[in-house]
């Protein structure tokens, strides 16, 4: 009697740690859509503020293919969140995208059609058709997460003997083949993007720490030796990519961010400076009034700092944070390597895209053309993000078809 007793009890817990553990999974999908929509819908008025310089028909139309991109992209969160993730962990879909990007890559860098792949602000990598642009390496960067997440977790979930070493060094291959891909495209700053989002998932991953220190130092030394090397004897050949980074380093170390070299920086800090504590109000900016150039897209955040001030720039950063510890929470709770990979690439895609764009907009980081997630009105970057959260959410949502 007792023993059947015990066995009830056993039984009751267990259906109600189930049943909690279900309430948990719901509720991080219902928080994750939340802030997405929060984020997107600050993004949304923040781009009709930056185009209010323009004429009613103009403004009338960019909305118009705004909110068509925005559509598109909760239709691509809505199929990546309701298929299986673990589709994409086999060797064929990894040799497939690392294929299909090399293929691509290749033709957008090389293919006489300056209409079809046009060269914007230095660099390659945009295919355009009647006015519609698709940036190329923006969109690929989810494949490539995908590729390196199941790299690293090759032999984990099934149990097949692989030297961690093994992975890490196929990971840096596959790094090695893109940074040569975008390098051919002159697209440095989405290769650095890449870099960062491969090391934040060393970090991440479950090496030891004798070997993950020494890859980051090394890492950050090639980096800064690289960029060193390319400051003093660039010049010659590097064209826009050299005065960037030139002026970077001139304004740090000479104080050299006057409105005529760094200009855009310039008008960029004398927004977030105008704009106070409490900011001027919505719609009240003046920089966007052809100020700052790209005010809709890579310093879109500038925009927002001077009308929303201070405190709107640490609520929509609190907002950031929010949704970074939303998406590790799910890789933290991921049972299978793969999927705590994914999660955790995505994290690393999202969080280091936040820092680059901001630390730009106040002169930290040398302008990169890195747009800021949900804000910058760049389409390529809503489509990636919503398929990046989509993915994240089936992540999370596997474990109600386990329980």
């Amino acid at each position: 009697m007792d023993t059947n007793l015990y066995k009830k009890m056993n039984d009751l817990t267990k259906v109600k740690n189930r049943e909690e553990e279900i309430i948990r999974i719901r509720k991080r999908t219902q928080n994750i859509i939340i802030i997405c929509v929060i984020l997107v819908l600050i993004g949304l008025a923040n781009f009709y503020s930056a185009i209010l310089r323009f004429d009613t028909k103009i403004v009338f139309n960019k909305m118009i293919k705004h909110i068509a991109i925005l559509s598109l992209a909760c239709i691509s969160f809505y199929i990546t969140s309701t298929i299986n993730f673990n589709i994409f962990k086999n060797k064929k879909m990894r040799f497939l995208f690392l294929t299909l990007g090399i293929v691509l890559f290749l033709i957008v860098a090389f293919f006489p059609a300056p209409t079809i792949f046009p060269t914007i602000n230095g660099g390659k990598g945009w295919i355009r058709i009647k006015g519609f642009s698709l940036q190329i390496t923006e969109l690929f960067k989810i494949p490539y997460i995908i590729m390196i997440a199941s790299l690293f977790a090759r032999g984990k979930d099934d149990g097949t003997k692989i030297s961690p070493m093994k992975n890490t060094m196929s990971v840096f291959l596959y790094l090695g083949i893109f940074i040569f891909l975008l390098l051919c495209l002159k697209d440095l700053g989405t290769g650095i993007h890449y870099v960062m989002i491969t090391f934040f998932l060393i970090f991440m991953s479950d090496l030891k720490d004798k070997i993950i220190w020494p890859i980051i130092s090394i890492g950050v030394s090639s980096l800064t030796i690289f960029s060193f090397l390319f400051y003093k004897f660039g010049e010659s050949f590097g064209g826009y990519k050299h005065h960037r980074l030139k002026i970077f380093i001139d304004g740090l170390l000479e104080n050299k961010y006057d409105r005529f070299e760094a200009y855009q920086i310039y008008q960029s800090l004398v927004g977030f400076g105008t704009g106070g504590l409490f900011g001027k109000g919505y719609g009240n900016g003046v920089q966007k009034y052809s100020y700052i150039p790209e005010v809709e897209t890579d310093f879109a955040i500038s925009t927002f700092g001077e009308e929303m001030g201070l405190v709107g720039m640490f609520l929509i950063l609190v907002t950031f944070l929010i949704l970074f510890t939303l998406i590790m929470n799910v890789a933290e709770n991921t049972k299978t390597y793969f999927g705590k990979y994914l999660v955790a690439s995505i994290g690393g895609y999202f969080i280091t895209q936040v820092i680059i764009n901001i630390g730009v907009a106040i002169g930290l980081i040398p302008v990169l053309g890195i747009p800021l997630p949900f804000i910058s009105s760049g389409g390529s970057s809503l489509l990636a993000l919503s398929v990046a959260m989509g993915l994240v959410v089936s992540v999370n949502n596997s474990k109600l078809k386990e329980i």
